[in-house]
C-alpha cells in the first residue's frame, strides 16, 4: 500500500486535508467540517487510499483540538508546521495562490521532505487545564494593559497634575475614580470621604493617598474641554479594571490549585525565580518538559543558544537565533531577572559576566541559559533546588 503523508490546513469551521504520496503526487484532497463525523469520514478516505505515515496541523490551539483528539485516539503520528516554516516553504513550489488546499498540501510535502519538524504528543488533563487558564489569564492582562493605557490618556486629558499624582497600578488611585474623576469632585469631596473610601477597601496609608489626590487636584483651577464626557469613560472605566484584577486574581487562584497538582510543580518552583504562574507557563510550553532529549535542545527551542554563521574561510562567527520560541525566552529572562534578587549564586554568575565585559543584555542571556542547564538537571534526576536562595515566594 502507498505511504502517504497528509497535511490539514486548520479552520474554526471546516478544515482543508491534503495528501501526497511518496514521490510528493497529490492523491487526496478535501474540504471537512470540523465535525467528529465527518473528521472520522475523511481519515476512514485517507486510509483507502494509503498508509497515512503522519499527519501534520498548522495550528495547535483549541481549533485543532478534536482533530488532534480523534488523531490520538488513532495512535496517529501528528507533526506541527508552523505558520513561519510553512510560509518559507511555500516559496519552494510552483505558484503564487493562497488557498487552503495549496497551504495543506505544502504542509504535506513539508512533513514529507523534513524529518525535524517537531512531533505532537497528547497533553495529559493538567497541562491542557493549565493552558487554558495561562491563556485566558494572558487575555485578561492584555485587555487590563489596554484600559490603563486609555485611563492614563484620559486622566491626563483632564488633569495631568492628577494622573502624576495618581499610581493606576494600585488599587487606591482606582477606587477613587470610581467615584470623582475630576480635580473639581475630589477637591468637593475632601480628604475624609476619600480616606473613608479607600479604607473600605482594605488600601494601605489610606490617609495619606487622600491627602496626595486632594492636593493635586487643588493645583488645578481650569477645566478642559471635553471633561465632562472624559470623567463619564474613566469611571466606567476604572470600574471595568477592578473587576479585571478580581478575574485574573481569581484565575491566578485556579492555577495554583491546579498546579499544585502536577508533579513537576515543586521541582520548577524550587529554582529561584521560577513561580507560580512562570513555573504553569513553562509546563504548558514544554508538554511538562518532555519534549526535549538534552538542555542544549531546550536552550535552542527558548532561543538562548547561539547559532553559526559561517561562510567560506569564515568560522567561529556566532549570532543570536531569529527563530525561537518568544514565550519561552520570555519566560527564563523573566525567572533569571527575578534571581538576581533573590538567588546569590545566580548574581554571582551575573556579576562574572559583566566583569568579563558583557553587557547587561548579554549576560542576562548567558544567566538564564545556564538556568535551563540546572533546571533540566533538576527535572532529569527529580531533586529540588537547594542553593542559598532566599524563598521565591514573591516570585511572578
Amino acid at each position: 500500500m502507498v505511504k502517504l503523508w497528509i497535511g490539514v490546513d486548520i479552520g474554526k469551521t471546516h478544515h482543508h486535508v491534503a495528501a501526497v504520496d511518496g514521490d510528493g503526487r497529490l492523491v487526496y484532497s478535501r474540504r471537512v467540517a470540523n465535525d467528529e463525523a465527518d473528521l472520522l469520514t475523511v481519515m476512514a478516505e485517507v486510509a483507502a487510499v494509503g498508509w497515512p505515515v503522519c499527519w501534520a496541523v498548522d495550528i495547535t490551539t483549541g481549533l485543532s483540538a478534536l482533530l488532534l483528539t480523534l488523531l490520538w485516539r488513532r495512535d496517529a503520528q501528528v507533526r506541527y508546521v508552523s505558520g513561519a516554516v510553512g510560509f518559507r516553504m511555500a516559496a519552494a513550489f510552483a505558484g503564487e495562490n493562497k488557498t487552503d488546499a495549496r497551504d495543506a498540501l505544502v504542509i504535506a510535502q513539508t512533513i514529507r521532505m523534513r524529518s525535524d519538524i517537531p512531533v505532537l504528543k497528547p497533553t495529559d488533563r493538567l497541562i491542557a487545564e493549565l493552558s487554558v487558564l495561562t491563556g485566558y489569564r494572558t487575555d485578561l492582562v492584555a485587555q487590563r494593559v489596554a484600559n490603563l493605557l486609555r485611563l492614563q490618556e484620559l486622566l491626563t486629558g483632564i488633569s495631568p497634575t492628577l494622573q502624576q499624582a495618581m499610581n493606576l497600578n494600585r488599587k487606591g488611585p482606582m477606587l477613587v475614580l470610581t467615584r470623582w474623576r475630576t480635580p473639581a469632585a475630589i477637591k468637593r469631596a475632601g480628604v475624609e470621604p476619600i480616606t473613608a473610601l479607600l479604607r473600605r477597601g482594605h488600601v494601605p496609608h489610606a490617609a495619606a493617598v487622600a491627602d496626595a489626590l486632594v492636593a493635586a487636584a487643588r493645583q488645578q483651577t481650569v477645566t478642559t474641554a471635553g471633561h465632562r464626557a472624559a470623567a463619564v469613560v474613566v469611571g466606567q472605566m476604572a470600574t471595568e479594571i477592578l473587576a479585571l484584577e478580581r478575574r485574573i486574581s481569581g484565575v491566578d487562584e485556579l492555577i495554583s490549585e491546579h498546579l499544585d497538582q502536577h508533579p513537576l510543580a515543586p521541582i520548577v518552583r524550587s529554582l529561584p525565580g521560577m513561580g507560580t504562574l512562570l513555573t504553569a507557563e513553562l509546563l504548558v510550553h514544554t508538554a511538562g518538559m518532555t519534549e526535549y532529549p538534552t538542555a542544549a535542545k531546550l536552550a535552542a527551542h527558548a532561543g538562548l543558544a547561539p547559532i553559526s554563521r559561517d561562510s567560506g574561510n569564515i568560522s567561529g562567527n556566532h549570532r543570536g537565533p531569529r527563530r525561537y520560541h518568544r514565550k519561552l525566552r520570555h519566560i527564563f529572562w523573566m525567572s533569571a531577572f527575578t534571581a538576581l534578587r533573590l538567588c546569590p549564586t545566580s548574581r554571582a554568575y551575573y556579576d562574572k559576566k559583566r566583569a568579563e565585559g558583557k553587557q547587561h543584555r548579554q549576560a542576562m542571556i548567558a544567566l538564564a541559559r545556564r538556568r535551563v542547564d540546572v533546571l533540566f538537571a533538576l527535572v532529569r534526576d527529580g531533586t529540588t533546588f537547594t542553593g542559598p536562595a532566599t524563598p521565591a515566594s514573591t516570585s511572578t
